[in-house]
């Protein structure tokens, strides 16, 4: 399971906004973009939004925490709840991921893609992680000020977001070397690792990474002795 987000100030919202629009109209790219929707007709447009990505993500920063499902233990740690286990897996990656980023003065939007098999209150999440973040970065008042779920459709940032933990979950999963693999999705995912700097989109990064990080967590019972 790959969990993962981009960090951004407010200030550079529009310019992106801009740039996203200039791409739509270049490359006729209207739609949602989605990770399921890479295809071979489409993947030099697909190439050209990670281009773009990688064109402003000094001001952009994605991270991801990639989770091996079969350490998880839901019975015993989530009162057999897979959502309550994915919400603590939000938190964990709220909490390390973008909570170093927040100074003092921050106040933070949270947006998260809607999910319609969701039961649990986002207020309840944000009471939580503010919480978390005072505790361990010693802030003095709450910097998370909202989160709220949307929908995708109205988010290009949660749409690149989507085709970078895709690529991630592709290779992760081991799709790239099964038979029948979808050759553009292979070959956007080589794509992706290189314009990272990695060998491959299996390859962690050092935590402190700010540009491209790929956390790979463990939980405690699994970390290396």
């Amino acid at each position: 399971m790959v969990i993962g987000g981009i960090v951004t100030l407010r200030e550079n919202e529009q310019r992106f906004a801009e740039t996203m629009a200039l791409y739509r109209q270049s490359h006729n790219m209207r739609a949602e973009l989605k990770w399921t929707k890479v295809s071979n007709q489409k993947l030099n447009e697909y190439r050209a939004l990670i281009d773009l990505f990688f064109s402003v993500n000094q001001s952009f920063h994605f991270k991801t925490i990639v989770v091996d499902t079969q350490e998880i233990d839901h019975r015993r740690y989530n009162k057999n709840d897979a959502e309550l286990g994915f919400y603590k897996l939000m938190y964990q990656f709220l909490l390390h991921s973008f909570g170093a980023y927040l100074r003092p003065a921050d106040q933070c939007i949270v947006f998260l893609d809607r999910r319609t098999t969701s039961y649990y209150k986002l207020s309840t999440l944000c009471a939580i992680l503010n919480n978390g973040l005072r505790k361990k970065y010693k802030y003095l008042q709450h910097p998370i000020r909202n989160i709220q779920a949307t929908n995708s459709k109205y988010s290009d940032l949660i749409q690149v977001a989507d085709v970078l933990m895709g690529a991630i979950g592709y290779e992760m999963n081991g799709a790239h070397t099964r038979t029948g693999a979808r050759r553009s999705k292979v070959l956007l995912a080589e794509y992706i690792a290189q314009k990272a700097g990695l060998v491959n989109l299996q390859q962690p990064t050092p935590r402190s990474r700010k540009d491209f990080s790929i956390w790979h967590f463990h939980f405690r019972e699994y970390l290396p002795k």
